[in-house]
């Protein structure tokens, strides 16, 4: 009897040895493996409900890798905004060498119509064909040469991942520039064995007296050739003055040496001659013709008063009044908040110019007053009798901002 209970007690223990330690395969997890395409996203798991809210495409990813996505993200914003910078310079070299061109009088070297060099994809018209036809002193040409240097200095310097494209191009500026002083060099020879000083005498053009001793030069009428004053209106306008010297030979229209657009009014008030229509001034899309004829290929002084009482207005040029009417805008203050341009008409807020209606000549010293000036105090600035500068806006370098090769040059209108 005991030796059966010793047996069954055996037996127990064994079965019971063989429970604790062989595996219990059905309680452990299964796995299924299957192939994933190369381009998937590791992140993705196959139970979308499974990741946690907003986790989106970051899900699966490291911190690193977060780190290097942004990081590349933000380097290709960096290089979208230098392309977009050397196309601007691109743009002002060309403009630039088209002048200087036409000064030379020869075309030596390759083309610069073998490169795509026009503004923004989509824009047709960009320019036309209206240059300036007087015919301007060498040392223009020697300051516009070493603006190009300065420009292709800085182009040669700014960081760009498609060489190829920029140095063929740098090449060409290069050869371009050395071309054109060649010219300058042959002509200026030329003039000292003939004895004619005249145009090497501009070359002893005396400095500026102050920052707003300046002219901006139009070469052709394009869409994206324009300047920008760096100030607004902050209040209702009831009253105003402007003034500023101008040259042009262009015909038919000079175009549109001055516009200022607020929200939701593009032409709320321009300066404006465009096709065979005389010059214009409009307020809040207003029109009046200005009885001025300034197409000569010579400096004349314009100005044109407004007030909302009566709309009454008037024009003036070389200081004396050429037109006088009422009913413009009447009572329609002018609005703030606007955007000041110069060389363009605005069809939008700031933009969508219009190579037709765009400005070809020169302007300086233009300044706009928040009153009406008297017929004695513009008859003196046209004389050059005094020299004052407008509260809305002063003629000084630090708030006339150039765009797409506008030229720039010392110029006192008093000389």
């Amino acid at each position: 009897m005991s030796a059966l209970w010793l047996l069954f007690v055996w037996s127990f223990l064994i079965s019971l040895t063989k429970q604790t330690t062989a595996p219990d395969y059905g309680l452990l997890p299964k796995f299924v493996c299957s192939p994933i395409p190369v381009d998937s996203d590791p992140g993705c798991s196959g139970s979308r409900h499974a990741s946690p809210a907003g986790a989106g495409s970051w899900g699966g990813l490291t911190d690193d890798a977060k780190t290097t996505i942004l990081h590349l993200r933000e380097t290709i914003v960096q290089q979208k905004e230098t392309i977009l910078d050397q196309r601007e310079t691109i743009r002002e070299l060309t403009a630039k060498l088209t002048l200087c061109e036409g000064f030379g009088g020869t075309h030596e070297g390759p083309s610069l119509g073998a490169h795509p060099l026009e503004p923004e994809d989509g824009h047709s018209g960009n320019t036309m064909g209206d240059p300036p036809k007087h015919k301007e002193s060498v040392d223009q040409m020697g300051r516009m040469l070493q603006s190009l240097k300065e420009r292709l200095e800085n182009l040669q310097h700014t960081k760009n991942t498609s060489t190829t494209y920029s140095n063929s191009l740098r090449d060409l500026l290069q050869r371009k520039i050395s071309t054109l002083e060649h010219q300058i060099q042959q002509r200026l020879h030329s003039e000292r064995d003939d004895g004619e000083g005249g145009e090497h005498a501009a070359l002893t053009h005396k400095k500026t007296k102050g920052p707003d001793d300046f002219q901006i030069g139009f070469p052709m009428r394009t869409n994206y050739m324009y300047g920008r004053v760096k100030r607004t209106l902050l209040h209702e306008l009831f009253a105003m003055t402007l003034c500023l010297w101008l040259k042009s030979s262009s015909s038919p229209g000079v175009g549109t040496p001055f516009s200022y657009s607020v929200p939701g009014q593009a032409n709320e008030l321009v300066l404006i001659e465009w096709g065979n229509n005389p010059m214009e001034l409009l307020v809040n899309d207003k029109a009046v013709t200005l009885p001025l004829s300034i197409n000569d290929a010579k400096w004349h002084h314009i100005c044109v008063t407004w007030s909302t009482r009566d709309g009454l207005w008037e024009s003036y040029q070389d200081g004396t009044k050429r037109g006088t009417g009422e009913n413009l805008a009447a009572w329609h203050p002018i609005k703030p908040g606007g955007i000041f341009i110069l060389g363009q008409e605005q069809d939008t807020l700031g933009g969508r110019f219009d190579a037709t209606q765009a400005f070809v000549g020169e302007m300086s010293d233009l300044n706009m007053w928040s009153h009406v000036l008297t017929p004695s105090e513009i008859y003196s600035l046209a004389t050059c009798g005094s020299h004052a500068t407008g509260d809305i806006i002063a003629w000084t370098e630090s708030v006339i901002e150039l765009h797409g090769g506008v030229t720039k040059y010392p110029f006192d209108p008093c000389h």
